[in-house]
């Protein structure tokens, strides 16, 4: 079994970058942070320890890492994806994500490595080995 060590990000699927800046910025008083250069927009905000990550992006099938989520960093990411191997819980292996290939070697860094799986009711729950 893997064992989940804190929380890292919560993301909300938003439509429009400006409109979400105004309210999170001026009315909640968050401050942005280094978001990696996707081919989708969207914003990052640093809350204490963790972050708020806001995507535009349309609704997918089965688990959506452009979608609303929530991110737990694990001890160890391939123990991790043995563990769900065992279990015979489907996810999607971010280390096999074509999209990340766009990205620099820095923005892989801060990203990390990531898997997504789906919880009981659909909610995508990222598990994640922190790469910074």
């Amino acid at each position: 079994m893997f064992k989940p060590l804190d929380l890292g990000h919560a993301a909300f699927r938003i439509a429009d970058v400006d409109k979400s800046r105004d309210f999170y910025e001026k009315v909640i008083g968050l401050k942005p942070i280094a978001r990696p250069d996707f081919a989708f927009k969207g914003m990052w905000y640093g809350i204490g320890g963790g972050q708020l990550h806001l995507i535009v992006s349309k609704k997918h099938d089965g688990p959506d890492p452009t979608g609303p989520h929530i991110a737990i960093e694990v001890d160890d990411l391939d123990a991790t994806k043995e563990s769900l191997n065992k279990m015979g819980v489907p996810f999607l292996d971010g280390d096999k994500m074509t999209m990340l290939g766009d990205l620099s070697e820095d923005d892989r860094r801060r990203l990390g490595r990531q898997i997504w799986v789906l919880d009981p009711d659909g909610n995508t729950v990222e598990l994640r080995k922190s790469g910074a």
